[in-house]
């Protein structure tokens, strides 16, 4: 599963990432750069039928796990 998505800090900044898998409850994604992501986002992944607020649950390197908030 490759599909761009987007994920956007409470600042407003956004960064693109591709979905590696997916679930109704949550992505793994992959960033171009190593980045560290704040706790707490906006996914935006119409792609694969997911949108709003998220919690980053865990990073290593460029890639990060992401659950939907309820």
């Amino acid at each position: 599963m490759y599909r761009e998505v987007v994920v956007a800090y409470d600042s407003g900044y956004r960064r693109k990432c591709i979905v590696l898998d997916y679930s109704h409850h949550g992505v793994r994604v992959r960033f171009p750069t190593n980045e560290g992501l704040p706790r707490n986002v906006h996914l935006y992944a119409k792609a694969v039928g997911l949108e709003g607020p998220a919690r980053v649950v865990w990073q290593s390197g460029s890639e990060a796990g992401l659950t939907l908030d309820a």
